[in-house]
């Protein structure tokens, strides 16, 4: 941005990066308004990455050597593909550190992983009141599949798992 060359590095997270890690997601978490970031701990993320049954996996980017960013992601399934698919569930780049290109590395080194692994298809989800990053990933040539993601989580969840919620139309 300024003249100046930077060095973008981007690699497979390790357990050495844990706390780099947490402090990127409780970024993102404050960035996006969500308040409920307190479970996310070395000895929690640490789990749920390098423990007997990882969640999901992560890339760490770091701009001149300091972590500025990082893409977790995990693997599915589409069955209108029939095959597996990787699933990014975060982007996220320091806002200091964005314009250097971190984003695209970090999206470039996921879908090269996504090559190594014989996957066609890489989805991400997207804040649908993010107009910066849908227009990032359009000019990359990552579309908008026409959908809508829906959750239920806790009270509604379990509403549903009693059968207490209302009936399908």
């Amino acid at each position: 941005m300024n003249g100046i060359q930077h060095r973008i590095a981007v690699r497979p997270a390790a357990p050495a990066d844990v706390e780099a890690l947490v402090a990127l997601v409780r970024g993102l978490a404050y960035h996006e308004g969500k308040a409920a970031a307190a479970h996310v701990t070395p000895a929690a993320l640490s789990a749920w990455m390098f423990g007997a049954d990882p969640a999901f996996e992560a890339l760490l980017a770091a701009l001149d050597g300091r972590p500025v960013g990082y893409l977790a992601f995990y693997q599915g399934f589409s069955l209108f593909r029939g095959e597996r698919v990787l699933l990014v569930e975060n982007l996220y780049v320091e806002e200091d550190a964005r314009g250097y290109g971190v984003g695209r590395r970090l999206l470039a080194a996921a879908a090269a992983e996504a090559g190594r692994r014989g996957l066609g298809r890489l989805e991400i989800n997207v804040r649908s009141t993010s107009r910066a990053a849908r227009a990032f990933y359009e000019r990359l040539g990552i579309t908008a599949a026409g959908e809508s993601v829906y959750r239920a989580e806790d009270e509604a969840l379990a509403a549903i798992a009693a059968g207490s919620s209302e009936p399908a139309p």
